[in-house]
């Protein structure tokens, strides 16, 4: 062989290695770029908890009146619940496949 032949295919390996070597840190690049992408996200710093004073002991009146409140609401809730069930009597109505037709 000549040694033009030799200088131009040995530049033509080193070419190849070259692009070779290129194409590989590329594809690892991307790789390493993909697994980071999926990878778990870093956990969130923890916001710092505030104290709270313990409330204080309520007096009976005012556990009194809270009751009272709660029992009120509760009336409230069985009354509405009653002005349900009279207003399902009142405009239900029942079909032949029904239990109670024409009772």
């Amino acid at each position: 062989m000549k040694p033009e032949t030799k200088d131009e295919e040995r530049k033509f390996k080193e070419e190849a290695f070259a692009r070779i070597r290129r194409d590989l840190r590329e594809g690892l690049r991307k790789k390493l770029l993909e697994d980071r992408t999926r990878a778990i996200p870093p956990p969130e710093p923890k916001v710092e908890a505030t104290v709270l004073e313990f409330p204080p002991k309520l007096s009976e009146q005012e556990l009194i009146r809270r009751q009272l409140i709660i029992d009120q609401a509760w009336e409230r809730v069985l009354e509405q619940r009653r002005e349900l069930e009279r207003q399902a009597a009142r405009s239900c109505h029942s079909g032949p496949f029904d239990s109670d037709y024409k009772l």
